[in-house]
């Protein structure tokens, strides 16, 4: 059971950084929205369609001409992109944040143009932090906290990345190495240092997977996004004859990568392999499905849940057959365990929730807020935080309608008493209550099928253990015109 924070709060600047996906994006000469719609019109295959085509990136917005699209916040509704998966909300996380703070002005809630590169919107992100926190020490609130608290010393800073926010915060450090010592914590969750199998499903057009929308639609897309080829698997991924290798650029090509974007995304990670977090506090996820790895058959992606053992010196540990041994491997369903720490990372703190959801859970929550009073483990307050139960939920990425859909919960312990409730979450008041049963032949797993009636954003919650596991699912009404 989780506990509050005790003590007077730290004074310092607290910067959110969502992840991919994770900031509303709308037309700059309409005011159309882009992303972060919050209509059930959403809602059918052809409008996810249509809602992809107008995220492309041209060329004039590759070269830094970035008018067309305007950034407007951190996400308030849930969203879903094919390949990609689900994206929550961050009002949870801000509104902790916001009552952790001495006051709203030492919060810095940071959104960006998640399409464009790491290293563009990292170099907005460094101006931002520097201006926030030289604004804030110069701020009455912080001078009368000195002024009561005079041990304490000028305001630092604070900083929660979720996902792909983390290689922002990470871009910072390496343009403005002086912000450093600026630094009181950075707490990274679910950020994907080593990349994720998911950004090369994105960029095959998610051939070979059923998905609601046309892969040519996807071809028009993905390639033009240069932020997605920041997130490509940067460990041995791919799977070619009997051994994995990091994807080059080749691979990334045959994939339908371009061969420029290809080429500047590897100089850029090669160019900040180097750079570290201070003080860093790294949260992972645990115990859901993840794709780690993956072959290329015919120009089509094949995912693996798996990687190969090897010995520490690298070399294959291959079995009586001579093939290499499979190391099955998990995750949070997007981002695989090991690669979302930086080497040399001590003590993770893992959790087993879903991608979107661990920077909803109260664990997560908890933990953020704890930095404000200067504790950086969970053990530091007293009270373990969550998932004693390591129960894993899973769903599908998305359902049609009047389809039904399986819900499955595995690592189920004798006597454990779980409940099962989806709710649609964008304005429909409709609730399902599905019922959990053994899965036949299968110990330790119960299972149940939902069919939701209309189209929605549908959130499967499973309570029983120390915390709800929490998935969405979109339920979309089928149907496109190409």
């Amino acid at each position: 059971m989780s506990r509050r924070n005790p003590g007077r709060p730290l004074h310092d600047v607290v910067v959110i950084v969502p992840g991919i996906m994770g900031s509303e994006l709308r037309d700059a000469e309409s005011g159309r929205p882009l992303w972060g719609v919050k209509r059930l019109v959403q809602y059918t295959a052809r409008a996810h369609m249509r809602a992809l085509r107008d995220l492309a990136v041209t060329e004039a917005e590759r070269e830094g001409r970035t008018g067309r699209v305007e950034v407007t916040g951190l996400l308030e509704s849930a969203e879903w992109m094919p390949g990609l998966g689900s994206a929550h909300p961050y009002t949870s996380l801000v509104s902790e944040m916001r009552s952790s703070v001495v006051h709203k002005d030492a919060l810095l809630a940071f959104p960006y143009d998640w399409r464009l590169s790491v290293e563009y919107n990292g170099a907005l992100l460094a101006k931002a932090v520097r201006r926030r926190l030289e604004a804030w020490r110069a701020h009455p609130a912080h001078r009368q906290y000195l002024h009561d608290n005079p041990e304490a010393g000028p305001a630092r800073l604070v900083v929660v990345a979720h996902s792909m926010g983390g290689l922002l915060i990470r871009e910072v450090l390496h343009r403005d190495p002086t912000i450093r010592d600026d630094i009181r914590a950075v707490m990274t969750v679910g950020t994907p240092f080593h990349g994720s199998v998911k950004a090369v499903l994105m960029l095959n057009s998610g051939k070979g997977l059923p998905l609601p929308v046309p892969p040519a639609v996807l071809r028009e897309v993905a390639p033009t996004m240069p932020g997605l080829y920041d997130l490509l698997p940067a460990y041995r991924a791919c799977e070619e004859d009997g051994d994995m290798r990091v994807p080059d650029i080749e691979d990334i090509v045959s994939l339908g990568g371009r061969r420029e974007l290809a080429k500047t995304t590897l100089d850029w990670r090669t160019s900040r392999s180097g750079t570290t977090l201070p003080e860093h506090i790294t949260v992972v996820g645990l115990g859901q499905r993840t794709w780690t790895s993956y072959r290329l058959d015919g120009g089509t992606a094949v995912f693996a849940r798996y990687l190969f053992k090897r010995y520490n010196d690298g070399r294959l540990l291959l079995g009586r057959e001579g093939r290499a041994q499979q190391d099955p491997r998990t995750g949070d369903g997007t981002v695989y365990e090991h690669a979302a720490q930086l080497p040399g990372t001590v003590r993770p703190v893992h959790f087993y929730h879903e991608h979107g959801h661990l920077i909803r859970s109260r664990s997560v929550l908890d933990m953020a807020s704890g930095l404000m009073h200067g504790l950086r483990h969970p053990e530091e307050r007293g009270a373990m935080l969550g998932d004693e139960s390591a129960f894993a939920l899973h769903a599908p990425e998305w359902a049609g309608l009047h389809e039904p859909f399986t819900i499955e919960v595995g690592g189920v312990g004798r006597g454990a008493d779980l409940e099962c409730t989806v709710r649609e979450v964008s304005r429909l008041d409709e609730e399902l209550n599905p019922v959990l049963r053994p899965a036949p032949g299968r110990p330790g797993v119960l299972e149940a099928a939902c069919q939701p009636d209309r189209p929605g954003m549908y959130e499967v919650e499973v309570v029983g253990g120390d915390e709800p596991k929490r998935l969405l699912v979109p339920v979309l009404e089928m149907g496109y015109d190409g």
